[in-house]
């Protein structure tokens, strides 16, 4: 960001609750797909891509860095926007939240996987088990099912004239 703001005024301001965060889709060997048994709010306790909140001061691609660095250890780069997605999750005391999620496909750039408080686990599951699982938010289902949609063509595919 370059630091300068826009001041909006309070009728413009957003009512409620409302989360945005990055979703990873990190793809390994054998059409496998890298994902986290979650420890951390709001998915805790079930397996999820590398996912985490995108901060005041942090574009969106940032964010997909910087979550997967501190979730998994590892460096990547986001290298195709897969979608937007809505979840409605409840909060504090049943508090509803729009939790808007920005799913990314992101590259392995370096260093080697590690078990992190918020991620205890990590498991490299293949697509077809992983669409199948029961142990997977509603959401993450959606990501990962448009992700194998897109044929597992790579990054450097979109960019073909047709």
């Amino acid at each position: 960001m370059n630091g300068d703001f826009i001041v909006i005024s309070e009728k413009d301001m957003v009512k409620g609750k409302i989360l945005a965060s990055v979703a990873a889709v990190i793809e390994g060997q054998e059409n496998k797909i890298l994902l986290i048994w979650e420890g951390d709010t709001p998915y805790h306790g079930q397996w999820v891509g590398p996912r985490g909140y995108v901060k005041t001061e942090e574009t969106v691609q940032e964010a997909v860095v910087r979550e997967d660095r501190e979730e998994t250890g590892l460096e990547v780069i986001p290298a195709r926007l897969i979608e937007i997605y809505d979840d409605f999750i409840a909060g504090a005391e049943d508090q509803p939240l729009h939790h808007i999620i920005v799913g990314y496909i992101a590259r392995i750039v370096g260093r080697e996987i590690v078990v992190t408080q918020e991620a205890m686990e990590y498991a490299w599951i293949n697509m077809v088990e992983v669409l199948k699982s029961d142990r997977l938010p509603d959401v993450f289902k959606i990501i990962f099912d448009y992700y194998n949609k897109l044929g597992q063509r790579h990054f450097f595919d979109f960019l073909k004239v047709r």
